[in-house]
């Protein structure tokens, strides 16, 4: 639900929704590119708040609590839990059981990668919210067919980011019908339950195998592939704000490097 949730928040009318796709797609690429450069919580904990401001400014109020506060809390607190038993240094013990040693400087090493990825999962999540696949299809098209590129491999993520939401529809749709006829999927074991949802893929496979056919002959009857390029019905044009916005995303970069660099906060690893 999510997924369809976030899908449906692309479809906003911010002036950040209105942004270049192609710039929110490079602002996207320098929230991965921060965790890359540094570990440092005082460098990524402001990062991800810029993304939560920008975030509040586009109206995902909402749908950015429920999504992004629940992935980050499950993700941060699994690794706090699990990395400092990988973590075999530090000199403020707090358990030593010979092969399980526990430091707290293996749990401030652990809250520091939680944030380093935290920051850009939050981006992520912001640019998906924020940029409807087809535009970001459209545009990486016009892009890849200026230097000789097919636009097929647009047209296939598209497709695919399309088909999700419908898969998943047709997937609740056939385990409703199943259970309203008594069939008992939580029935069993783990590998029973495996085996209790086999069924249901037959009818699923067959509708998805069916749409797949549907958007095949369309794309027949609209001669696609007859000519190596295509025309777009909307151009998207750079304008001051997408220069704004694509700054943004480089002087987040550049802020991770500088504290990595000087040490920021005095926290090294």
């Amino acid at each position: 639900m999510n997924v369809l949730a976030m899908m449906e928040a692309a479809k906003g009318n911010s002036p950040i929704h209105r942004l270049n796709p192609m710039a929110k797609m490079f602002w996207c690429l320098c929230m991965i590119a921060i965790p890359i450069v540094t570990v440092n919580p005082f460098a990524t904990a402001p990062i991800i708040a810029v993304i939560w401001i920008l975030g509040f400014l586009a109206g995902l109020r909402k749908i950015f609590v429920s999504t992004v506060v629940d992935t980050n809390i499950k993700m941060i607190s699994f690794i706090v839990i699990i990395w400092p038993f990988f973590y075999r240094s530090g000199e403020a013990v707090i358990i030593d059981w010979g092969i399980l040693l526990i430091t707290w400087e293996g749990i401030y090493y652990a809250f520091a990668q939680g944030l380093r990825i935290s920051a850009a999962v939050t981006g992520c999540l912001f640019f998906v919210m924020v940029t409807e696949i087809i535009d970001i299809s459209s545009a990486l098209g016009i892009l890849l067919q200026k230097v000789g590129i097919s636009y097929t491999g647009p047209l296939m993520l598209t497709s695919a980011f399309k088909f999700l939401p419908e898969f998943m529809s047709d997937f609740s749709t056939i385990q409703e019908a199943f259970m309203t006829r008594g069939f008992e999927l939580d029935k069993g074991g783990f590998i029973q339950k495996i085996k209790n949802f086999v069924p249901l893929f037959v009818p699923l496979m067959d509708s998805s195998l069916d749409k797949a056919n549907n958007i095949s002959t369309a794309m027949q009857l609209r001669a696609f592939g007859y000519s190596k390029r295509r025309t777009y019905y909307i151009q998207y044009r750079f304008g001051h704000g997408d220069v704004l916005f694509m700054l943004l995303g480089v002087a987040c970069l550049t802020f991770a490097v500088f504290a990595n660099i000087v040490v920021l906060g005095g926290f090294n690893l």
